[in-house]
């Protein structure tokens, strides 16, 4: 029976891993870090331009909106929209994360409000309002707003 396992373990071919290829840091190597700070330490300009993170562009717009809050009806004006979230620059400023419901009327149909649930990210500025990112918007909103926006 010895024998026999023998046999069997002389036949046997070792597991052999292919090595893969070694593919490039898209970010431009392991020394790009190093190589932005001696640019930085010398004082010579960054050579990338740096984008925004935004999906589309915010463009200033004044459009009225409609928030339910603690079951009030709070009316606040729009500084800013994008396909994805509105700014408002005055008003009460929400609570950061708080999620609330809002109505927004655009221009193309202004009896027909869009109704949104938004999340507030954070306080606008000094003088109250926050910026809000919309919550898995139905597409047809999406839609509307992105006419407005282009």
């Amino acid at each position: 029976m010895a024998s026999e396992k023998k046999k069997v373990d002389d036949t046997t071919l070792p597991l052999l891993t292919p090595k893969l290829p070694r593919m490039k840091d898209r970010r431009g190597g392991s020394d790009s870090l190093v190589k932005l700070m001696q640019r930085i330490q010398t004082g010579q300009p960054e050579r990338r331009a740096f984008r925004d993170r935004r999906a589309t562009p915010r463009v200033a717009v004044q459009l009225d909106i409609e928030a339910e809050e603690g079951g009030e009806t709070v009316v606040m004006r729009s500084h800013d929209l994008s396909t994805f979230g509105v700014g408002v620059k005055s008003g009460p400023t929400l609570k950061k994360g708080s999620r609330i419901t809002i109505r927004l009327f655009l221009p193309d149909e202004p009896t027909t409000p869009i109704e949104l649930k938004a999340e507030v990210l954070g306080p606008f500025g000094e003088h109250g309002g926050v910026r809000m990112k919309f919550i898995n918007p139905p597409v047809e909103a999406v839609r509307r707003i992105h006419r407005l926006l282009t």
